[in-house]
């Protein structure tokens, strides 16, 4: 399992993720980071990441743990980590 750290801002691409509803997504989404892994996300390949939107004007005393909860590709998450 790849570890970020909490704070840590992601840029994915289309394609990288998809809701918790198994949505793909269509557009870049850029967030940061609460917390990888957690439950398993039933989808080989894929991991849960939960994090705040760069717009959460609440973050980092938001009064929840995360605004977002997307699945990612666990490569893609890595690539999105290194750029």
């Amino acid at each position: 399992m790849i570890e970020i750290p909490a704070g840590t801002r992601l840029s994915l691409r289309a394609g990288e993720w998809a809701t918790h509803a198994d949505q793909l997504g269509t557009t870049s989404i850029d967030l940061r980071v609460m917390n990888v892994g957690g439950e398993p996300t039933g989808v080989p390949g894929w991991v849960r990441v939960r994090g705040h939107g760069l717009d959460c004007r609440l973050a980092p005393r938001c009064l929840h743990p995360w605004c977002l909860e997307l699945l990612v590709q666990v490569e893609a998450l890595y690539d999105a980590a290194n750029r």
